[in-house]
């Protein structure tokens, strides 16, 4: 145990206790520097002193730090002081998911999605690098204030998986969670992480775990043995298809579950559906021998007991199946009747299993694969495609495949008509430059891309009536279209009215903006107003004008004035951010398919460094300009690329 008000590595200083686990000590701690509270993993003192279990703690814990996203804890820093080595992470000020589901269950199905979608990006991020958890549980999963989802205890999950750490008693992953392979002394492989997600599913929509018991045994025998709990059962609002994303997660062998975190994440994101409201229950394909010896490290079950309840009924029936047999050797007619019968109920059997072989498909798995190819894989199984569905997806490229409807696993009837939902890219657009343009084309076009497009119309000298002036959203910025409106200004041409006449100009120089405008109504004037910040001029006075005091002008003609706003009371808080990023060929077959996975995080006064600001896929070099709002300070940009940081500066105004 570290004293509070100690001060480690000569920056962190201990304010409290956290949680005393089995492999590490966690601690609150504040860094003097930063001014910030973090959390301070210790290894135990046990453990510090085995050479490879130190060399193992840093080296994994350097892994971890390179596990960037915004849904697992960020280590900061790693370091030793007086021989004590350390791992710095961000501390997160909230509960965990445990706690979560006990105060809020049972929860809205679209909570559920969204916080499991958290969980399920992290991990397709941590798989992507090879890292197993081993110990996903709601306890090991936090939440922010905000609601942000934060994966925690990465870096022991790794060393566990890489090193023989152990000790006496202790047991990898909480059995409540553990996949039947875990249990079985087995390889754990990424399909178990996907076991503990499917359980951690289940969870967050009925409030409870699948399986109980009185014993660690006892409940690990569940998780080998028996089926999950039907959730329908529980709650009959539940969709099938949400249902079938835990039975697939859960399966007992793992060549049934999700391939990836991804694909899971995929069939999640469609579960609420209506389209798959009277989808079949999922039924796995392999089966699972439930005889294995299970092994399980802290667990002790007395396996005389088992023997002698198999054995005792065995030996009670010894004396009646002789008795059985004898009979049959005296009555010749038993041995006819019984041959007869075992070769009908063989040829029975052989029937139902070809009927079904013959009836019964599975779904094929066509997550990313192109329309045409998805199609082909589909139909060469008895299958018809149906309808066609376009969803914004930012992990899907543009035109291949999100998810099936029903889900790829599930097993159906040979003939059924399969929906496909496609990606129709990421939601982020570039604005068009329609300046000049006729407006009825400019607002077809802006239309035709999401844009709600409002109308102003002004005179103008030198823009042909009917053509757009200017647009409010400047060209090539990047925006949402369903969360965007641009106004375009459209020429009503000159101001060839009856009043077709010259006036000389009036000085509104020190004058109030009222009086402009009246002058601007009287004469049929446009008044375009610019404010301006002044020392001299008190604000609301209007500071200069154009064109000036004297010049005669048409009516209809544009006059601008600039008003005074008065002193400056802060600097300009906008800052504008240009970078490249630059595409890097990468030989991992799904990397080139993909390109590179380029994340982008900000820190403003609208943005938290924590979440990503943008999450795209690039197959070339790209530029980005990014506005920073900056009222109260610098900024920070940070640029991940296939989870190697390539960007990290500050942005000052």
């Amino acid at each position: 145990m570290i004293n509070k008000g100690y001060l480690l590595g000569d920056r962190y200083r201990i304010i409290d206790t956290l949680g005393e686990g089995g492999m590490a000590n966690v601690y609150l701690a504040e860094d003097i520097i930063l001014q910030r509270k973090v959390a301070v993993k210790i290894l135990r003192l046990d453990l510090q002193r085995e050479p490879q279990t130190l060399a193992r703690f840093q080296r994994e814990a350097l892994a971890t730090s390179e596990l960037s996203h915004p849904n697992i804890v960020m280590v900061l820093d790693v370091g030793t002081d007086h021989g004590l080595p350390y791992m710095v992470m961000e501390y997160v000020s909230g509960p965990d998911l445990k706690d979560y589901i006990r105060q809020n269950s049972p929860l809205d199905l679209h909570d559920v999605v969204r916080i499991m979608d958290q969980i399920l990006s992290a991990m397709a991020l941590a798989h992507k690098h090879n890292v197993i958890h081993r110990d996903l549980k709601p306890q090991n999963i936090l939440m922010d204030k905000r609601g942000n989802i934060k994966i925690a205890d990465f870096g022991i999950a790794v060393a566990l998986n890489q090193n023989s750490i152990t000790q006496t008693n202790s047991a990898v992953g909480s059995v409540h969670y553990m996949s039947p392979e875990q249990t079985r002394g087995g390889l754990v492989t990424k399909q178990s992480d996907i076991y503990s997600l499917g359980i951690i599913l289940y969870e967050l929509i009925t409030g409870s775990v699948p399986f109980n018991g009185d014993t660690a045994v006892a409940i690990a025998l569940k998780h080998a043995q028996e089926p999950i709990p039907s959730i329908k059962e529980k709650d009959p609002k539940v969709p099938q298809a949400l249902e079938n994303v835990v039975l697939k997660a859960t399966a007992k062998d793992p060549r049934d579950r999700y391939n990836s975190a991804q694909e899971m994440q995929a069939d999640l994101d469609t579960s609420l559906d209506p389209s798959r409201a009277n989808e079949p229950v999922f039924l796995p394909y392999h089966g699972l021998d439930n005889d294995e010896t299970i092994v399980l490290p802290n667990f002790k079950a007395s396996q005389h007991t088992k023997q002698d309840e198999k054995q005792s009924p065995d030996q009670d029936l010894t004396k009646p199946t002789s008795n059985f047999w004898q009979n049959l050797r005296k009555n010749k007619w038993w041995w006819l009747f019984v041959a007869i019968a075992a070769i009908a109920v063989v040829g029975l059997m052989f029937l139902v299993l070809s009927n079904n072989s013959h009836s019964n498909v599975r779904i094929p798995d066509v997550t990313n694969l192109t329309e045409r190819s998805a199609r082909k894989q589909l139909e060469n199984v008895g299958l018809q495609i149906g309808q066609i569905k376009h969803k914004k997806s930012d992990s899907i490229d543009r035109g291949r495949v999100i998810a099936t409807s029903p889900a790829a696993g599930t097993q159906t009837r040979r003939g059924r008509v399969i929906n496909l939902y496609i990606s129709s890219g990421t939601g982020m657009v570039r604005v068009p430059d329609v300046t000049g343009e006729d407006y009825n084309f400019a607002v077809q076009q802006l239309q035709k891309m999401g844009f709600e497009v409002i109308r102003e119309n002004q005179f103008s000298p030198s823009v042909p009536l009917g053509h757009v002036i200017s647009q409010s959203i400047a060209a090539d910025v990047e925006v949402r279209p369903d969360q965007t409106t641009i106004t375009l200004v459209v020429s009503k041409g000159h101001d060839e009215g009856p009043k077709r006449d010259t006036i000389k100009l009036s000085n509104f120089k020190n004058e109030s903006l009222k009086t402009a405008q009246e002058y601007a109504h009287k004469y049929g004037l446009t008044l375009q107003v610019t404010p301006t910040y002044s020392n001299k001029v008190k604000k609301g006075m209007i500071i200069s004008m154009s064109p000036a005091a004297g010049t005669e002008v048409q009516r209809g003609s544009t006059i601008t004035v600039s008003v005074s706003e008065g002193p400056n009371q802060e600097k300009d808080s906008t800052a504008i951010k240009t970078f490249t990023v630059n595409y890097e060929k990468n030989n991992g077959e799904d990397s080139a398919k993909e390109g590179n996975h380029v994340q982008i995080y900000i820190s403003d006064d609208s943005h938290n460094l924590s979440n990503i600001y943008r999450d795209l896929y690039i197959k070339r070099d790209m530029n980005f300009s990014i506005p920073f709002s900056l009222k109260h300070g610098s900024g920070a940009l940070k640029v991940v690329r296939d989870g190697q940081t390539v960007l990290n500066e500050k942005v000052n105004k």
